[in-house]
């Protein structure tokens, strides 16, 4: 009887474990489908920190339930306006229009953990690579700028699937020089289990 019972309640426990997954799993139907200046204008008259104001916009512009849990899950801050199905580990564009720059940015969905944003502050390896220090000789404020990631390109293998992003060389500020850029690669198993991001060369 005893057995039965904790039989029972595992399986149970695993149905309910994987519902909780699928309804994380990011979707085409995560994109809030609406006109950027439309959604822009309509958030504006929102507190930054108002979370229920925003999802109040979003629904009257016809935000799905799968668009407000996106945003809901970047604590209101901006929407999925792209998602681009890619097989273990999918890419998605977000749109951040509170923000002053930097108002779009890339994420990685539906791997382990179900969103990695592209904006990182430094990548391992690129302080000690020959160029790079090179390139700090003449530009004694030169910096990884971590925002504005250009995507690349997707490397699918058989160990797993790996994203190739460039990000930019700035001299110390954003209107700064920009003398190089930097190739960035962002790792995953045949899982999906993000194993981080790994410095590739230096572009100029």
């Amino acid at each position: 009887m005893w057995v039965k019972t904790i039989i029972s309640t595992v399986l149970l426990t695993g149905l309910i474990s994987t519902a909780s997954a699928n309804t994380s799993v990011y979707s085409k139907s995560s994109v809030w489908k609406v006109n950027d200046q439309q959604a822009f204008t309509a958030l504006m008259s929102c507190d930054t920190a108002a979370s229920a104001c925003v999802a109040k916009k979003m629904q009257q512009l016809g935000a799905s339930a799968e668009a407000l849990s996106f945003s809901a899950a970047i604590n209101y801050e901006g929407y999925l306006a792209n998602f681009q199905e890619k097989g273990i580990v999918d890419l998605g564009s977000v749109i951040y229009p509170f923000r002053a720059n930097t108002n779009t940015a890339y994420v990685l969905l539906n791997a382990q953990p179900k969103m990695i944003n592209t904006e990182i502050a430094t990548v391992a390896g690129l302080e000690q690579d020959a160029s790079f220090k090179q390139l700090k000789k003449k530009y004694k404020n030169l910096e990884f700028w971590g925002t504005n990631a250009a995507f690349v390109k997707v490397n699918k293998l058989s160990s797993g699937i790996s994203y190739v992003f460039n990000y930019l060389l700035k001299d110390g500020c954003r209107a700064c020089a920009t003398p190089a850029s930097v190739q960035v690669v962002f790792r995953f198993n045949r899982q999906g289990k993000f194993l981080g991001t790994r410095f590739v060369k230096i572009l100029q």
